[in-house]
């Protein structure tokens, strides 16, 4: 099984042949060749990547808030 590692701008895991390092005021954070990519667009295709990436990561929280509240037995039953 290859390594994955956590992208901090689009936070999912990707293999480690995918990321890279970035360094930011926080210190070094991993980043993947998509987020990077789509950095280096022109400043419309950037913010377009921007806001389409703050929708999914607003979806996975949600997501994830409305698991924390489900009994023992709802969440055996989620995928």
């Amino acid at each position: 099984m290859s390594e994955t590692l956590f992208c901090h701008c689009c936070r999912i895991h990707h293999p480690r042949d995918k990321m890279y390092r970035y360094l930011t005021r926080y210190g070094y954070r991993w980043r993947c060749r998509r987020t990077i990519e789509a950095a280096q667009g022109s400043i419309a295709e950037r913010d377009a990547f921007g806001y389409q990436q703050t929708e999914i990561n607003r979806d996975l929280a949600r997501q994830n808030e409305k698991r924390q509240f489900l009994s023992m037995q709802e969440r055996r039953l989620l995928p």
